[in-house]
């Protein structure tokens, strides 16, 4: 299945990413993407720190990013490197931004050949039982409960019941 053109954008958009990883101590680097509900791609790239734990990955590079400016849901995520698989702590924040539908692409990039092996699996498979904080009650009935919101848009895509902005 040849992907779409925007999740082409998407995972050459991870791929550039990657150039730019800063991982002088792992030399592992991961480049990452997310497609927002809006159709923006934000990038992200693993940032590594001399004290390890105050290192970043790419995915929550990304995913922060897109925070930064008011997009917090998320369609797509793309992960690239040499056996792409993300973190628990990126899994928990991916889960965090999105609904059932979003799609994770984890791409395994050959470092010497350069040839990419596309996985396509959905954010919400990666963490099984994951901390969920709507369930959990740790998000009050708000205005900016976006999540909420956005698990609701979600269900409503599903059943058909969805209106298009105009």
């Amino acid at each position: 299945m040849k992907p779409s053109k925007i999740i082409s954008r998407l995972i050459a958009t991870a791929v550039s990413a990657q150039k730019n990883a800063y991982c002088p101590y792992s030399r592992y680097p991961v480049g990452a993407a997310i497609l927002t509900e809006s159709g923006r791609i934000f990038a992200g790239c693993n940032v590594e720190n001399a004290s390890y734990g105050l290192a970043l990955c790419a995915e929550r590079v990304a995913i922060f990013n897109a925070v930064t400016r008011r997009q917090l849901g998320i369609r797509a995520v793309c992960v690239v490197a040499n056996s792409a698989k993300p973190c628990g702590a990126c899994r928990q924040v991916m889960f965090e931004f999105s609904t059932r539908e979003t799609e994770l692409y984890l791409v395994d990039l050959n470092p010497r050949t350069r040839r990419q092996k596309v996985r396509r699996t959905y954010v919400h498979k990666m963490l099984p039982d994951a901390f969920d904080p709507l369930s959990s009650g740790l998000l009050p009935a708000h205005p900016l409960n976006l999540i909420k919101a956005r698990s609701s848009l979600s269900a409503q895509r599903r059943t058909g019941k969805a209106r298009r902005k105009r």
